[in-house]
């Protein structure tokens, strides 16, 4: 029973992980406005998906690197999990490239207090995707806890999809696309109707 606890130090390195990548992302954003590359970024991708993407890239790398620091003191291979994460910042990569692609023809949101702003679908939908999966990372989900010793005959998983499959990273990215794909449909009807009515 003691191996299910939850050790306070991963709940601390948790918490920091996750008010850092915020920082990271208000520190971004600000930087934006002195360095070109990040400027043409924040347009291109909307202020508020500019800070939404470089909170999630923030929170994959901080929230790996600060786990690897207490599985390194525990003895743990950190290779898997670095690999996940690199899978997960090209999966972040790719909501970027789609991000850009809607944030020129998405409806932007409106001055008025309307409770149904077809603006909200875009900073809704990349919410969805994108912040569930870096909370699993900054709460350790590339370095599952052991909860019970591996049979003989049966290796701990290895390798970076089978760190994912063993993670709370998908159960997060699950439900965040079952929120998140019925936001982006209705996205892209909005989009239909801006352009075409």
């Amino acid at each position: 029973m003691s191996d299910l606890r939850v050790r306070p130090s991963r709940v601390v390195i948790s918490v920091v992980a996750m008010a850092a990548a915020v920082a990271a992302a208000v520190w971004l954003s600000d930087e934006a406005y002195s360095a070109e590359w990040l400027y043409q970024a924040q347009r291109g991708l909307r202020d508020d998906g500019f800070g939404i993407i470089a909170c999630y890239a923030a929170g994959i790398v901080l929230g790996t690197a600060l786990h690897s620091l207490l599985s390194l003191r525990r003895g743990r291979a950190l290779a898997a999990a670095w690999g996940a994460a690199g899978l997960l910042l090209a999966y972040g990569a790719a909501v970027t490239g789609v991000a850009w692609l809607l944030a020129e023809v998405a409806p932007a949101m409106s001055a008025s207090r309307h409770r149904h702003d077809p603006g909200a679908l875009y900073t809704t939908w990349l919410v969805c995707v994108l912040l569930p999966v870096a909370g699993a990372v900054c709460a350790g989900g590339l370095f599952p806890r052991r909860r019970t010793p591996q049979p003989a005959g049966r290796p701990e998983p290895d390798g970076p999809v089978a760190v994912l499959k063993s993670s709370m990273v998908v159960v997060s990215a699950s439900i965040g696309w079952a929120i998140g794909g019925i936001v982006l449909i209705l996205l892209l009807i909005a989009i239909v109707i801006r352009l075409f009515v």
